[in-house]
């Protein structure tokens, strides 16, 4: 029998309710060389009923069984080990794979060699409902990736990922240093290695939420481990050691753009007070990524286009609603920090015009007595 080209990598537990709609997205692929690991972390559902009736079914699915429960990540390094192909793709048991994904990554892997990790956009359903309640949009420009998985997990989701089987094999596989970000915390790993990672602008992943996943159940676990992480990511770059306050602040600098409209209550922008903080610390860091990251991307001006980034997410949090931690003299704050690195005066007064005019005057003038008489040297 030939080596196949992918190995899917499934681990799963009680995942019963799902189970089967996920096993059919791969088994319908129209790319069909790949053998699919599955492995079932003791299950004490009928999860290993369904495994086995699939396995009988097509003889690419390939099973194990773990003698005790190991959890995810030990779960997982066991599968990269039992994985033959030169690729692995990635699939939860209750996500499911359009059916052009491996197709489209083994091409992108096999057409750039430097490319160990390819991923896609994400549509998002609730539990069984198929209706669509949101696109993941995480496309960008190759360049631009590892900055931002400084800040968060740009990549997202974990099943609509392929990977390098060698790369990832002399990484040592999945960490178990961050529980419940461990795919984030690889892709940083990744990202230090001088090779690309790219995004394909289209959807191959249906992304579904629901209450049982790790996400709901282990959420304040996982995103306390997010923190660490991008603590973590600046040190290493810039060489220093930074407080998870100040990481939360950068963190939800860049995630204050509520890209997702589960993250809105989450991810507000800092406080105006913190203005400067950012300031200066997204300087020290653009130096130090430029330093390290140009000559990965030579047809490119990463200073350029990280100043224009940058930019435009500060202009992004002059324009963001108001609220009582962002208020009229917070926009004032924040003004000449959009000008220094976006020093376009037209485009910041233009959006300044314009919120002004979907502002309703009464509204606007309530807004301003109470910032003056709260006192708008405490914010300032």
């Amino acid at each position: 029998m030939s080596v196949p080209t992918v190995s899917v990598l499934m681990p799963v537990y009680n995942g019963s309710d799902y189970l089967q709609e996920s096993i059919d997205s791969i088994l319908n692929q129209t790319y069909s060389d790949f053998e699919f690991v599955i492995i079932d972390d003791c299950s004490t559902d009928n999860t290993w009923e369904i495994l086995n009736f699939n396995a009988q079914r097509d003889h690419r699915i390939k099973l194990l069984q773990n003698p005790e429960n190991l959890g995810l990540i030990k779960t997982l390094n066991k599968g990269i080990k039992a994985a033959q192909g030169k690729y692995i793709a990635r699939q939860d048991a209750d996500d499911i794979s359009l059916p052009e994904r491996l197709e489209r990554e083994v091409e992108v892997l096999d057409r750039q060699p430097d490319c160990i990790l390819v991923s896609s956009n994400i549509q998002v359903i609730k539990g069984s409902n198929k209706k669509i309640i949101e696109i993941m949009r995480k496309a960008c420009k190759p360049e631009l990736l590892p900055w931002y998985l400084l800040f968060y997990n740009r990549i997202g989701g974990h099943s609509q990922v392929m990977y390098r089987q060698d790369v990832v094999v002399a990484m040592g596989g999945y960490s178990e240093v961050r529980p419940h970000v461990e795919d984030y915390e690889l892709w940083c790993r990744f990202s230090r290695t001088g090779k690309m990672m790219v995004i394909i602008p289209e959807i191959f992943l249906t992304y579904r939420r629901h209450g049982q996943s790790i996400s709901a159940k282990k959420s304040k676990e996982q995103e306390s481990n997010r923190y660490k992480q991008v603590k973590e990511n600046i040190d290493h770059l810039t060489e220093k050691d930074i407080s998870i306050e100040e990481a939360k602040t950068l963190m939800g600098f860049w995630k204050g753009n509520r890209e997702s409209i589960f993250e809105v209550w989450h991810h507000r922008f800092p406080s105006a007070s913190q203005v400067e903080f950012v300031h200066e610390s997204l300087t020290e860091l653009k130096k130090c990524f430029v330093e390290k990251y140009q000559d990965l991307f030579p047809t490119v001006n990463l200073s350029d286009e990280l100043n224009h980034l940058i930019g435009e997410q500060f202009l992004f949090w002059l324009r963001s609603p108001l609220t009582k931690d962002h208020n009229i003299a917070s926009k004032i704050k924040i003004t000449p920090y959009v000008l220094l690195w976006n020093p376009n005066i037209l485009v910041v007064v233009v959006n300044w015009l314009l919120w002004l005019l979907r502002f309703p005057i009464d509204s606007l003038i309530s807004l301003y007595r109470k910032a003056f008489a709260k006192g708008i040297s405490q914010d300032l």
